[in-house]
């Protein structure tokens, strides 16, 4: 350990609680590091509440934090011109969001909005540089995360460019239940509006494809409960659209 990792512990042992330490809700990433590495995170953070619909990061502003989703569902997107949006991603509890602007940009290239009620704890950005450069299982796992969001965009590229409507609206459903609510049949917090800057279509064409998919008995959809009847169906849709 570093002196300068011990001359900041001594510092700010007497003031911090184990909050990080005792956290039910570590990722992947922070579950690499040890008793003091957690200390020194929470002596860099806080903890933000946000209802749903409220912005937790406005793009162009500067990025002095990275973000952990203790608790809720929020959205990146791009702000386009013409009041318009495209949905980048979905982040549910557990997840970092920000990594991309370590080591790098000051600036924030998309927003972030809470779709539902959320817990965000914001995390010093310089905090997370040091404890890559100090921790390689750490580092590990971030480049990992990394990867896994670059492989992400490069599938939704292919999607937005290549696939017919039915099959991006497919492919939003099943990457939902799969990804975000981890079941197929999920109270849907997304407006339709969020299906649309998602998929990259309109609203109607959206609202026309959920109604298509409940005429064929592919989901249903009651009180904002999407549930998946046909997967086999919906996921050819999803290839071949």
């Amino acid at each position: 350990m570093c002196l300068l990792w011990k001359k900041l512990f001594n510092n700010m042992v007497n003031k911090c609680d184990n909050s990080c330490l005792s956290c039910n809700f570590k990722s992947d990433s922070f579950s690499m590091l040890s008793d003091l590495e957690l200390q020194l995170v929470n002596s860099k953070r806080v903890v933000l509440n946000y209802r749903k619909g409220e912005i937790v990061g406005k793009q162009g502003a500067f990025v002095t934090h990275i973000l952990f989703v203790q608790k809720g569902l929020v959205k990146i997107y791009k702000e386009l011109s013409g009041n318009n949006n495209l949905i980048l991603n979905f982040y549910p509890a557990g997840q970092l969001i920000g990594l991309p602007s370590v080591f790098s940009s000051d600036i924030l290239h998309y927003s972030v909005a809470a779709i539902e009620d959320s817990v965000i704890c914001a995390i010093d950005k310089s905090i997370i540089e040091t404890l890559i450069l100090e921790n390689g299982n750490f580092a590990a796992s971030i480049i990992k995360s990394l990867n896994a969001c670059t492989n992400f965009h490069f599938d939704k590229i292919y999607s937005l460019t290549q696939k017919q409507m039915n099959g991006r609206l497919a492919e939003a459903i099943l990457f939902l239940a799969e990804n975000i609510f981890k079941s197929d049949a999920f109270n849907n917090s997304l407006t339709r509006k969020d299906l649309a800057e998602f998929t990259g279509m309109s609203v109607m064409s959206v609202v026309r494809g959920i109604k298509d998919f409940k005429a064929s008995d592919i989901i249903d959809d009651k009180s904002g409960t999407i549930k998946i009847l046909n997967k086999p169906k919906l996921e050819h849709i999803s290839v071949t659209g």
